[in-house]
């Protein structure tokens, strides 16, 4: 009885012992399995990636790269790539890649689309020699100056900031908060034909004013209203039908700006002598469809000047200025008019961006025994950015001269 029992004991284990090595065997297989399939998708991945990299770079070298399909053998893959522009318009173009090794495949797509110098809140080529960020200023989104960013007391930078100059403080006391983050030694140019390019898109399928020393519009939602003097009674049009593709362009003018705006619709001017090649803001310019309250706001509006883009000196402008636009003066300056006199005129209230070559002053400020700050002429700034504009770019706003990625999917 005993040696059956051994006997048995012995078939048994030596059953479970062939099962669980049985066992061991599939798993070691399985693990080997797996982590070449885990091997296998990785490297499709990373051949996909390389593909999206390598057809974007071709497009950074050349803005004119015609669409088109792209074949490699990369890394003992291969990758199908193509290039379509999706948005004649914008120039948005979309590229994707189809990786495939050993079998597994792994597809990568992103979005380019032009860079603008609306994807900023503030820059200048240069800051002025005397003009300085004090304590009632604060700055939404991104920040750039290729010259000597002038700091008083305590303003306030939330995006981050980027100069090719370097820090000046007023006094010992100066604590500019950059919440973003500083980088210095960066450099960008902003280009001599920005203004032109607008009025070739207005050439194009807008709206080209000729012949004029002075135009007055003013956008009243779905439509405009314009004049040539003061004197003179307005003429009524449906905005889509006087710029259809919503470019506006004034040549050799000065030209007076205000109003609300619905739709999407650049405003530009050009001119050299007097005011000419000058926008003045005679009273708010802001979107029908508030993006401060709602972000998926599609109206915008963007005010490019080849001088200056100047607010005026006048009864509307005198308690506060609401401006929801994309600025951007080509050789000029964001400026007030008769900055230096009279009482504070409130606050610049921005909700947009401004590009100019030179800063221009908006007021003045002084400084009391504790080293406080405050406005003695013209405004304070509230300059916030509008999120929308690193997408959504007024037509034929003047980009930067090159393609970024705004989207990347897998």
């Amino acid at each position: 009885m005993g040696g059956k029992a051994a006997i048995l004991l012995v078939l048994g284990f030596s059953l479970v012992f062939m099962v669980a090595g049985r066992n061991f065997n599939r798993m070691s297989t399985d693990t080997v399995d797996n982590m070449a399939t885990y091997f296998y998708e990785t490297k499709a991945h990373h051949i996909a990636s390389a593909g999206v990299n390598i057809v974007a770079n071709k497009v950074f070298l050349n803005n004119d790269l015609p669409d088109g399909n792209f074949n490699y053998n990369f890394d003992g893959g291969t990758i199908n790539a193509t290039l379509v522009t999706i948005d004649a318009a914008q120039d948005l173009r979309e590229i994707t890649a189809v990786a495939n090794y050993r079998g597994v495949t792994s597809t990568i797509r992103i979005l380019l689309k032009p860079s603008s110098f609306s994807k900023y809140a503030y820059f200048s080529d240069t800051e002025g020699a005397n003009i300085w960020w004090t304590t009632r200023d604060t700055v939404w989104g991104p920040f750039h100056t290729n010259g000597q960013l002038r700091v008083a007391d305590e303003p306030v930078f939330y995006g981050k900031v980027t100069i090719d100059g370097s820090v000046v403080r007023y006094s010992h006391s100066a604590n500019p908060h950059f919440y973003g983050g500083l980088e210095t030694g960066v450099h960008k140019d902003i280009p001599e034909d920005g203004v032109a390019r607008v009025g070739a898109a207005a050439a194009a399928g807008g709206k080209v004013i000729s012949g004029e020393s002075k135009v007055y519009l003013e956008f009243r939602g779905d439509s405009v209203r314009y004049r040539y003097s003061t004197s003179s009674p307005w003429n009524y049009e449906l905005a889509s039908t006087f710029a259809p593709n919503g470019v506006i362009y004034v040549e050799n003018a000065e030209l007076h700006v205000s109003g609300t705006v619905k739709g999407q619709y650049t405003v530009g001017v050009s001119g050299t002598g007097s005011d000419r090649g000058k926008i003045f803001l005679e009273d708010d310019i802001v979107c029908y469809d508030n993006p401060e309250t709602n972000p998926n706001s599609s109206d915008v509006i963007g005010l490019v000047a080849k001088r200056d883009v100047v607010i005026a000196s006048n009864t509307p402008n005198s308690n506060d200025i609401v401006i929801q636009a994309a600025i951007y003066s080509e050789r000029g300056s964001f400026t007030v008019e008769d900055y230096q006199h009279g009482s504070p005129r409130g606050t610049i209230k921005l909700y947009g961006g401004i590009t100019q070559y030179t800063r221009g002053p908006v007021g003045q400020f002084t400084t009391d025994w504790w080293g406080n700050t405050y406005i003695i002429h013209g405004y304070n700034k509230r300059y916030k950015y509008d999120d929308r504009l690193m997408l959504l770019s007024p037509p034929a706003f003047p980009g930067t001269g090159g393609f970024e990625i705004v989207s990347w999917f897998e």
